[in-house]
Order: C-alpha cells, then structure tokens, then sequence
C-alpha cells in the first residue's frame, strides 16, 4: 500500500514549500506553523471561479462566512463562533479600515490581484492588539520583485445582470538571470450586479497596490496601499410610498502604508507607518446617517536571533483614531470622537530540541477612552515526524470598544473595558514532503468570552454579558494522483450564552446566533488533460438559530434555521498558454434556505461564463 502511494505522490505537482507569515509576522514554512494556521491559494480559488473573499474563507476549517443577499453583499464572519467585529482583517500586515462598529465589510474585498488568504484562528492580540479576539485575517500581494511581469485581464457575466471586470498589472526591472531591484503590481477589479431581490442591486469598484524597491541587499522600502467603493441598494426594504426613502448603502474605504522591512543572516524588523479611512452612508427609512473613520498607525517590530536555539523579538505600535457620525438629511455631526492607543510588546521563540519548540509573547496596551490591556500566549509544539507537528497553546485576546460602543454613552457613565477571550487549543498538522500533496490540520479549541459589550433600552452601553464556544475543526487538502485533487473543511461547533438577556436575543443556555453548529464542505477537482478542468463541491450547513425581531415593538422570539446544502460545479477551457474561458454553476439544486440570517434567501441557481487572457 505504501509503494503505491509513493507512485502517486511521485506523479503530484512538484512545488517549492510553502511560507506563512501570519502567526509570528516573519515569513515561517508552513509545515511549522500551528494547525491553527490556513493558508489559501488564490489562484487555485480563482480556477474554481471563486471571486469574493467571503466565498473564499467560507471553504476554511474553524470559519463561517457568508453573503448575506448574493456575491459582494454584506458579509458576516465568525471565527471558531466568534463575531465579525472581534477578527482583525490585514493587507500585508496593515490593518485595513473598519466601519464604525469595528467589523469589517469583507463583501466589499475581491480576491483577485491576490497571491494568498492566510488565517490565523484563536486570540492573537498579542502580536496583532485590539480586535484580535477571535483570530486574524491577512490578505498577501505577491511580491513585484519575485513575481514575473505580466498582466492580466478577467471578464465574467452571468445570472441577474451580474458582470465582472479585472485588470491586472505587474513589472519590474528583472533581466534575465538578474534578479529584479525594483517592481510594482497593480490590480483593479468592477462589478455589477442587479440582484434577485427588490432594490438588491450592487456596484462595486476596488483597486490593490504594491510596490517595492530594494535599496541594499538587507534593505527593502514597500508601499502597500488599497481602495474601494461600494453602493448597494437593502433587499426588501424599498418602501415606496411618498415622502419615503429608497433604502440604500454606499461604503467605501482606503489604505495606503509606507515601511521598511530588514533581513540578515539573524535579524528580521520592520517599520510601516498606515493612514487608512472608511466611509458609510446609509438610507433606511427613517433613519439616514454617514459614518467616518480616519486612522493612522505606526508600528515597528524587530526579531534577533540571540542564539542558534534562541530568538527574542520586541514591537510596538501606537494608533490615532478619529470617528464621525453624521444626520445625512440635515449634514449635520451627530457624535464625534477621537482614540489614541500605544501597545509594546515582547516574544520568545524557543527551539528546546531538534522536536520540541516553544513560543511565548506578551503585550500590554494603554488607551485614552477606555482601560487599558495586557495580553499573552504560549505555545508548544512537538514534531513525530518530518510531515507530522503536534501543537497545544493557551492564549488571551482582546477587542477594544467601537465607536457606536461609546455614540451613546455608557450605562452609569463608567468606563467600558475591552472585551476578552481566553483561548485553548491542542492539534495536529500533517505536511507531506511533496508540497500540496497531502495536507491535513485537525484542532479541539475552547474560547471563554467575557465582558462583552451589551446595552440597555437607551442604547448605553456596559460589560456583562459572557459566551463560551468551543468545538472541533479539520481541513484537508490532497493530489493523490496526477489531474485530480480533493478537499474539504469541517467544523463542529458548540456556543453558549452564559449570562442573562444578552442583547435581548437570548438567555443562559441559548445558541450564540447564526452559528452552525455544524459546517462541511467537500470538493475534488479533475483536470484529465492539460486543456480541462472539472471540479464540484458541496457545503452543508446544520443547527443555526436565528433571531425574527418582528412584530416591532413587541419583543422578538428566536428560530432555528433550516439544514441547507449548496452545490456549485465549474469547467475551465485552457485555449492557449494566454487564453481561458470558463463556467461555473451556483447552487446548482436551487437551495433556497438562507445563507447567513433570517429573512435573507440563498442566492438562486446562477450560471456564470469566463474569460481569462493574459498579456
């Protein structure tokens, strides 16, 4: 048996190995990493006709994340059953801008003009601070200077007006053999989409930026930067009628992020500076508001190998906020606000034998509207094999109070503290010798939230509430033979809402809403020659609760959502080494159980044709 397994890993694509740098913000092989770790090829996504970032995540073990009206919509994220606010979003390290509640719009983000999705699951904040709670996502650019120049452009049309168009650019100054000493991509991608839903159409227009430039062989100067804008009507709330507004959306957002990475034979540092901003207007009748955020943050970090068994590291950052509210009928400012925050923090990262590793960091963060914080992690790892890592880890996190935490006071006028996770984990990841060949990561997590942020009748806020979620999450990944490739992702997941009246949807004892308690996704893909591909995959949701707070202003009651399965296939047409077409089915038996909250249907079976040239 072993024999033949050796026959078709031989027969697997040969790869070089790949690198992480979301766990300690240097760049690790992956086969390193704790199993807490994905790293998503969006290449690989984007030969399956996957466009947004919430279709990508959602295929992640330990993640849930889905659109709630159709591809591009607004998103809801939760990982190992945690909030879309209490996850840090990242663009090669810098934090993107969030909205006024601290969650990110991850429908407004496109994959393409990506080169990779890393996640890292659990409390994170004491390398990434505030709303690393739940884990943190970092999206990666490929590198100008290593990538080959070139450019790319992808249309696509399909199901309900929707149409798409992307454009890829990459030079550098390579010459043959030479390497390149200065590079930048550029990448920017539009989409319509006129919706199945009364007042559900969608524009979208976002653009990535990187550009790098080697000024010694240690020495590199990076510009990160990103942009993005959004109008979108609210499905099923055109109210019609005179004197009414038809209710709509309109968010968009910006980063752009100078810095300096070094690199010698025992130290590794970098120092960015990042000016981001987010803006969302909102019309739904009768409420009509503009939200802003400005930000800037400096952070600085540095690594040094003490000894050849030993490497100390030391960080800071410090951050300016700056939110706005305003009344869009009368333009008027309704609540305004500024935060400062300065965190410093310190690592270890220790190689006890030539199988054991040891990991500890510890970080304290001070704040000018709210109590201050100290968090921390260690971790432990154990190597059975070349290919196989065992990893244990205990660690506390944090997501700091939002804006629209603080817009309308808080309960007694005392001060809110942020809110808190102590997160235990103990796992397995598996990483064949053969790159892509066979992978596989199997996590038992716990997360005990506390002081989370509720409020009362007059919307003031204050820390009461606590949750715990805990369950079990797996991934896998294999080429077992030449033209085919399987996957897939499962989590199962048990919340509980330990305190009374949380948020008026639920008491002790409830489900934590919109969870599934159960997530599976499977796929494989067969590309028999090198002209076709075929792939199909399923994801099926099980156990999620949900809140109809209707009739207003009676209270509300919860319920339990249907089991719901969704199927999509797609094909790709290699017609040259520069052309592609392609198509891809969604939902292809019409599953019609909503994808991520009551009152939200899944999008109908939709049919979408491809075209790939490049340049």
């Amino acid at each position: 048996m072993y024999s033949i397994l050796a026959i078709f890993l031989a027969q697997a694509p040969t790869r070089l190995p790949e690198t992480v740098v979301i766990e300690t913000r240097q760049a690790t092989p992956l086969a390193d990493a704790s199993p807490s770790v994905s790293r998503l090829d969006v290449t690989v996504a984007t030969e399956s006709g996957l466009t947004t970032l919430t279709s990508l995540l959602g295929g992640a073990p330990g993640v849930y994340a889905s659109e709630q009206s159709g591809e591009g919509s607004v998103g809801s994220l939760f990982l190992r059953g945690t909030n879309s606010t209490q996850t840090a979003v990242l663009l090669d390290g810098r934090r993107l801008p969030q909205g006024f509640s601290n969650s990110y719009e991850i429908g407004r983000y496109r994959i393409f003009g990506l080169s990779s999705v890393e996640i890292l699951r659990g409390p994170s904040s004491s390398l990434y601070g505030a709303n690393a709670l739940g884990g943190v996502i970092d999206l990666r650019q490929q590198s100008p200077l290593a990538a080959k120049a070139g450019s790319t452009l992808v249309a696509e049309v399909g199901s309900y007006g929707r149409g798409s168009l992307g454009l890829a650019f990459l030079s550098n100054n390579a010459v043959g053999a030479q390497a390149a000493t200065t590079g930048t991509a550029i990448s920017l991608s539009a989409s319509h989409d006129d919706g199945w839903r009364p007042n559900g159409d969608r524009d979208a227009l976002s653009t990535y930026l990187k550009h790098e430039w080697r000024l010694s062989p240690n020495l590199v100067f990076d510009l990160v930067g990103s942009a993005d804008h959004g109008k979108a009507g609210l499905p099923g709330q055109n109210i019609g009628g005179t004197g009414s507004l038809t209710d709509w959306q309109r968010d968009s957002g910006w980063l752009l992020s100078p810095g300096l990475r070094f690199q010698d034979e025992n130290t590794q540092g970098a120092v960015f500076w990042s000016r981001a901003g987010s803006a969302i207007s909102s019309v739904t009748a009768p409420y009509a508001n503009r939200y802003l955020l400005d930000r800037d943050e400096l952070t600085a970090f540095v690594d040094r190998k003490v000894r050849a068994d030993l490497t100390l590291g030391l960080g800071l950052t410090y951050e300016r906020s700056t939110f706005e509210q305003f009344d869009v009928t009368t333009n008027s400012q309704t609540w305004g606000d500024t935060h400062e925050s300065l965190g410093v923090w310190t690592r270890a990262d220790w190689q006890v034998t030539s199988v054991d590793r040891i990991r500890a960091s510890v970080r304290d963060d001070r704040f000018t509207d709210f109590a201050g914080k100290t968090t921390g992690e260690v971790s432990y790892s154990h190597r059975f094999t070349k290919e196989l890592l065992a990893h244990a880890k205990v660690g506390t996190a944090y997501r700091a109070p939002a804006a629209n935490d603080l817009a309308y006071g808080t309960q007694g006028g005392l001060p809110l503290r942020p809110e808190s996770n102590t997160g235990t984990e103990i796992g397995l990841r598996h990483e064949n010798a053969v790159p892509g060949a066979l992978s596989w990561t199997l996590v038992a997590f716990r997360n005990e939230l506390t002081d989370l942020i509720d409020y009362n009748s007059s919307y003031e806020t204050y820390n009461i509430a606590k949750a715990r979620t805990q369950g079990v999450e797996a991934g896998i990944e294999a080429r077992p033979a030449k033209g085919l490739r399987l996957f897939g992702a499962t989590t199962w997941l048990d919340s509980e809402i330990l305190s009374a009246g949380y948020s008026g949807t639920g008491v002790a004892g409830d489900k934590l809403l919109r969870r599934p308690t159960l997530t599976l996704t499977l796929g494989v893909e067969v590309i028999p020659n090198d002209d076709w591909t075929f792939g199909l995959s399923a994801a099926h949701l099980r156990g999620r609760d949900d809140y109809f707070f209707e009739p207003f202003p009676l209270p509300g009651y919860r319920v339990s959502l249907p089991d719901a399965t969704f199927v999509r296939v797609w094909i790709r047409r290699i017609l040259s080494d520069k052309t592609e077409i392609s198509l891809r089915i969604e939902n292809l038996f019409g599953e019609d159980a909503p994808p991520a909250a009551f009152g939200f249907g899944a999008q109908p079976r939709s049919a979408y044709v491809g075209l790939t040239r490049r340049f």
